[in-house]
């Protein structure tokens, strides 16, 4: 039920009780009243003006044709209601005690004068009054809260509740006003680099203070900055008025590469755009600075990445002098043994000649197999037969695995397949495969070798039935100077990996201990044009 249909029922309690018990003295003019007053709440919706003295007035009318007590209920509603528009506390204060005054008044008119009355009417005046009051500071602190929270709902709309910067909306927004009124200026969007990384490290709080911290800086050293945004996750845009574009440009970038890095330790990418220069709107500036954003931060990867690239070639090349320095000493400190016993037996060194000489050939053939690694040699591809190289390979192994009572398997595919190979590589690379699969039987077994297509490569696959790879050495394999054998140099298996990565191609391998080991040698497969299947391409290139 609405609040005027309240007072209209009210009204018409109060107009029956005085007409029940006979206190008026004119009951056609009590209704009358009664209606009038009733009517005006349907003016008050019309918003006329002089409605609320019109009230005023017929409430002490009705309150002097009623003589009930019971009007006081409808002079507090009536001087509650304009209450909510009043701001000022005196204007609130007039209303209510004149209010108050009336009733006071009217009062006087038909009571019965006796102490208790008398009191009771001054008591009842004073109470509404400071109802009224305490209603109209009750009204004015719940609008001063609601306004409190308006302003902090469109402070959270409108700005990123971590950093306190303005949001992605609100920057687009602003943007687009100052684009609008011509002013010319520079937009700035920075991408902190490596900062998604940190929350590994310090966390997501850790990673929060860093951005609080970053928020706080460019508020510190762009002072004068139009707008400052938190634009993303780890992104952050700044706007500022643009009259020296060279200068600004200068300014700008002496304080986000240089200055911005030293009091944060986060390295950044930034990327600018001018208005009017690169575009005439909003959307044009957005798309310049974020294309200069990615080219410095492309020019960043390719940075870091020729580092790391430096930093890898740097620390091969440290292995590899660890190793072949290891490898070398210890033949040179037996060789150096030998040549002090001699010296104590008049250099008569013809009892360690044979052994001092087999320390200098493994010497020899350790510093070969270095050199034939490392070095850059030339080399000759041909399309040849990948059939006709295994072919050969396996009678040059024949008498080997008859030897050792080993046999050999070969599944040939249906149909030929050629590749662009050195031959003399090729054969070094399965020569050294099948070897190795020999020693890994020490009884009896098979070497297996598959070839086949699969689609436009060509598969090698070389399995034995040996002991097998232990699966926590099987990364370490293609490592130079690695090796499980006695008298290996652990280069066999490096020089193998290097052949097929000049092939352009890859080698897998797959092993279970106590079944075998199987080496799988994929590298592109090459079209022979024509009948013949001589040489129809060649090239030579280095290989490093």
């Amino acid at each position: 039920m609405s609040y005027n249909w309240i007072l209209s029922v009210y009204v018409i309690i109060i107009s029956l009780s005085s007409l029940f018990f006979e206190v008026t003295s004119s009951p056609l003019l009590l209704i009358i009243l009664g209606l009038a007053y009733i009517s005006t709440y349907l003016i008050e919706k019309k918003k006329m003006n002089g409605v609320p003295l019109l009230q005023f007035c017929l409430l002490v009318a009705f309150h002097l044709a009623s003589q009930s007590d019971l009007c006081l209920p409808l002079y507090l509603a009536q001087m509650c209601k304009p209450l909510y528009k009043i701001q000022k506390p005196q204007t609130a204060l007039v209303i209510s005690t004149s209010y108050t005054i009336a009733f006071v008044f009217v009062t006087f008119t038909y009571i019965v004068f006796t102490p208790y009355s008398v009191f009771t009417l001054i008591f009842s005046s004073l109470s509404c009054l400071t109802l009224a009051m305490l209603f109209n500071r009750y009204i004015h602190a719940m609008e001063h809260q609601n306004q409190q929270l308006d302003n902090e709902k469109k402070h959270l709309s409108t700005h990123d509740s971590l950093t306190g910067l303005y949001n992605y909306e609100e920057c687009h927004r602003q943007l687009e006003q100052l684009v609008q009124s011509g002013q010319s200026i520079v937009l700035v969007l920075i991408d902190c680099k490596d900062l998604k990384s940190l929350n590994t490290i310090n966390g997501f709080h850790g990673v929060n203070r860093i951005l609080k911290q970053a928020a706080q800086l460019l508020r510190i050293m762009f002072p004068e900055a139009l707008i400052i945004c938190r634009y993303g996750g780890d992104e952050f845009a700044i706007v500022l008025e643009n009259t020296d574009s060279q200068h600004a440009m200068n300014t700008i970038s002496q304080l986000l590469a240089s200055e911005f890095p030293k009091l944060t330790g986060i390295e950044i990418n930034y990327g600018m755009a001018f208005y009017p220069n690169d575009g005439l709107s909003k959307d044009d500036l957005f798309f310049i600075a974020e294309r200069n954003l990615y080219t410095m931060k492309r020019e960043s990867w390719l940075k870091r990445e020729e580092h790391m690239l430096r930093s890898e070639k740097l620390r091969v090349v440290g292995e590899l002098a660890s190793g072949m320095a290891h490898e070398i000493r210890n033949p040179l400190t037996t060789i150096k043994g030998f040549l002090q016993i001699s010296k104590a037996d008049n250099y008569n060194i013809r009892p360690w000649y044979d052994l001092i000489m087999d320390e200098i050939t493994r010497m020899s053939m350790l510093t070969a197999e270095f050199l034939q690694f490392s070095k850059p040699h030339a080399t000759q591809f041909r399309i040849q037969s990948i059939k006709d190289c295994i072919h050969r390979v396996i009678s040059l192994l024949d008498s080997e695995a008859q030897r050792l009572g080993h046999t050999i398997v070969f599944d040939e595919a249906a149909e030929p397949i050629h590749m662009l190979m050195d031959q003399d590589k090729m054969l070094q690379l399965l020569l050294n495969l099948i070897k190795n699969a020999f020693e890994a039987m020490t009884e009896q077994g098979t070497v297996h070798i598959r070839l086949y297509l699969n689609e436009d490569q060509a598969v090698i696959e070389i399995s034995d039935t040996g002991k097998g790879i232990p699966e926590a050495e099987l990364d370490k394999i293609f490592l130079p100077f690695y090796t499980t054998k006695d008298s290996g140099t652990g280069l066999g298996l490096s020089i193998c990996h290097k052949i097929v990565q000049d092939h352009e191609g890859t080698m897998e391998v797959e092993s279970e201990m106590g079944i075998g080991t199987k080496f799988t040698i994929t590298v592109p497969a090459a079209q022979v044009e024509g009948a013949s299947s001589q040489m129809v391409a060649e090239r030579k290139r280095m290989s490093i």
